[in-house]
């Protein structure tokens, strides 16, 4: 027999439904918000991820950022971020730069993109800023009318977006009009894009004019501007884009989980997460996973003392985390330290117990590793 639980469909940690006057636009916009697990328990900023077509692409968005930041069991890939989808109106409008050059007029409310994007800079982003710990650094993610605004957003306002995911872009409005504003366009900072197609797409306008678009900036690179090109098997026009989210999402954030070796030590981690924060313009953090990995191979060289202090250090910026305390518990344990690892398993131990969905590995070792600890020696004062 079937049971209710909620009456609301969600996950553990549910977006909202939020919606916001536009003088810009003369109009109210609906938006979904997904912020990331542990955000009530943070202080942290966090970037954010504008999605176009939010009532068709929030809900893959969401997912696949939740899976590829949050779940460190699966390798931790991207840094959490805040998701923001838009509530289409008037799609042709919003996303396309300019009226419908055509004899025979087939979107006669296109041409507002630029409108749409003063309502991005001047009221949305301001909005998200004030209401959330929202860092002034965006991805726009867009899809076909979509993709083509967030290439239009590239161009004709550089400084709102730091990176792009621009899937089955429509390059081909208004004989390629995007693709001579490239020629016109200079970042002033890095910028990452990734353009993605599908290979059935190929000879259909999408195809050729993102070709030419693809072509055009090898031929000219534009100094600051990185552009990474999936073409996928065997799918169409929207067939690509869930693989698009899960290629182009990390592409996106190429080596943000650092890989430790035998030679890292805990300033080379520093030194790393700095570079990679000044790259990208917000405060870049390490995986637990990396501290983690560090401190087990710092143990096994025989510097615990330093396996310890690299906990420590990530701890400090992460207190809310379990499984570094966890850690940090089982080797005080594996020192004999009794009552001190104690203390720290018990918080890995509670930590855990307020995730949304407690891990039950975790929680398994963390109650083995309370009961070893359990069977040590009391220490005498």
């Amino acid at each position: 027999m079937a049971q209710l639980l909620e009456e609301t469909v969600g996950t553990p940690n549910p977006s909202v439904t939020l919606t916001i006057g536009s003088e810009v636009l003369g109009e109210e916009r609906r938006i979904y918000v997904q912020l990331p697990v542990g955000y009530d328990r943070s202080e942290q900023v966090y970037p954010v991820l504008l999605v176009l077509d939010g009532e068709w692409l929030f809900e893959l968005a969401r997912s696949h950022v939740q899976f590829y930041s949050e779940f460190a069991a699966m390798g931790v890939e991207i840094p959490k971020m805040i998701v923001v989808g838009i509530e289409n109106l008037d799609r042709d409008r919003d996303y396309v730069p300019t009226p419908d050059p055509g004899t025979e007029v087939q979107f006669p409310t296109a041409g507002e993109a630029g409108r749409f994007l003063e309502f991005l800079r001047n009221e949305l982003f301001p909005f998200l800023e004030t209401n959330y710990r929202a860092a002034a650094n965006r991805t726009a993610v867009g899809w076909s009318f979509g993709g083509l605004c967030a290439l239009y957003a590239a161009v004709a306002m550089p400084e709102l977006f730091q990176a792009y995911l621009c899937m089955g872009p429509s390059v081909w409005w208004d004989d390629d009009l995007v693709v001579k504003q490239f020629g016109k366009t200079a970042f002033d900072r890095p910028t990452r894009m990734v353009i993605t197609l599908g290979s059935d797409e190929e000879g259909g306008p999408v195809y050729v004019s993102t070709k030419r678009l693809l072509a055009n900036l090898e031929a000219n690179p534009i100094e600051g501007l990185a552009v990474t090109h999936f073409e996928f098997d065997g799918v169409g026009h929207g067939g690509g884009v869930p693989l698009a989210f899960s290629r182009g999402l990390r592409a996106l954030f190429p080596r943000y989980r650092m890989q430790v070796g035998n030679d890292t030590t805990l300033e080379k981690v520093e030194a790393y997460y700095k570079t990679l924060s000044e790259a990208w313009r917000f405060d870049v953090r390490p995986t637990p996973w990396v501290l983690q990995t560090l401190a087990a191979k710092l143990w096994d060289a025989g510097r615990k003392c330093d396996a310890i202090e690299a906990l420590d250090w990530y701890i400090a910026r992460n207190p809310n985390e379990p499984l570094p305390h966890g850690s940090r518990g089982k080797y005080l344990m594996w020192q004999g330290r009794r009552e001190a690892a104690l203390a720290e398993l018990k918080t890995a131990l509670d930590l855990e117990l307020t995730q949304p969905v407690p891990c039950g590995v975790y929680l398994g070792s963390f109650y083995e590793w309370i009961a070893e600890a359990e069977k040590l020696p009391v220490e005498r004062p």
